[in-house]
């Protein structure tokens, strides 16, 4: 009986301690651990009207929270981004189809539902390497110069290092049904397998430039990062210009973020970021029209069929 009183004590105070926390956090809370069942347990699928200010957007399938800072010279934004499935992390394109044309960033966003959305890897303008949009190869070939982006359906995100990765082996992969949602082709690659700043970098980009960037912490949780350069006026540092960063210096600041994978997206005058219908970095001369987008939509298309678990 006294074994059962000293339970009954200590289950009062943990529904205590949760009805505190629930007080304290009126928005849903994500508990991240890499590798952990996290997807389903931290939404909970519901009619609940969405929260959103100007650095923030939080409903049952998605949680953004964006940070500003001045870093090496430059405006740098950085939106943690938490997902229920990897549906709500999609590619949109020009003329809602690859390869056919230009349009502004925020018209593309909007045409698809998106609520954050970065500039894409402008595969159509590389003559060759692979590139899979939403789960549809849009092209098959091989590029031996360019490192690889894979996100696959269940939220992992793997970088190829372009002389290290097999082609032929990611294309019996795919046609083998093991769930790749994304390839992105750009590159490069930013961080090793242990998530340390690479020295080295196969890219002709290594100087400062605006940058776009996808980061990566475990399934279901990513990162995207924006950094404005070219001497653009800084939107953070009254009476400074930012300069942009070299491949170093965002390899670097993707470390210190503690992301286990980073790649780095088309930058200089396409770099730009746009959040719920406004672009909110400064892209240089204004920005340009551009063929592809990578964007977090709210409510998944296909109703949560690729639920992260």
């Amino acid at each position: 009986m006294r074994t059962f009183f000293r339970f009954r004590r200590k289950l009062l105070s943990f529904l205590t301690v949760c009805a505190l926390l629930a007080a304290l956090f009126p928005f849903p809370v994500f508990f991240h651990t890499a590798g952990a069942d996290w997807g389903a347990s931290g939404f909970e699928v519901s009619e609940n009207e969405p929260v959103w200010d100007e650095t923030s957007y939080v409903s049952d399938h998605i949680n953004i929270r964006i940070s500003s800072q001045w870093y090496g010279h430059s405006d740098v934004y950085v939106c943690d981004i938490h997902i229920a499935s990897t549906d709500c992390f999609r590619r949109a394109f020009g003329g809602d189809r690859w390869k056919t044309s230009s349009e502004r960033i925020g018209t593309i966003a909007e045409r698809n539902g998106a609520v954050l959305a970065i500039t894409g890897d402008s595969g159509a303008s590389l003559s060759s390497g692979m590139i899979v949009g939403n789960g549809e190869v849009l092209r098959d070939t091989v590029s031996p110069r360019r490192d690889l982006c894979v996100i696959y359906l269940n939220g992992v995100m793997r970088t190829f290092n372009s002389s290290e990765y097999d082609m032929a082996a990611l294309q019996r992969e795919f046609a083998n049904d093991a769930g790749i949602w994304q390839v992105f082709l750009f590159g490069p690659a930013l961080l090793d397998a242990e998530g340390h700043a690479l020295k080295k970098f196969n890219s002709n980009v290594y100087p400062a430039n605006p940058r776009s960037v996808i980061g990566y912490y475990g399934p279901g949780h990513y990162c995207f990062v924006q950094v404005d350069g070219r001497g653009v006026d800084s939107a953070l540092e009254k009476g400074r210009r930012s300069t942009g960063l070299n491949l170093s210096e965002l390899a670097a600041f993707m470390e210190s973020l503690g992301c286990q994978a980073a790649y780095n997206l088309d930058g200089g005058q396409s770099s730009a970021l746009w959040f719920n219908g406004r672009v909110i970095s400064t892209p240089y001369n204004g920005g340009r029209r551009i063929g592809d987008i990578v964007c977090i939509t709210d409510r998944p298309a296909s109703d949560l069929a690729f639920l992260i678990r």
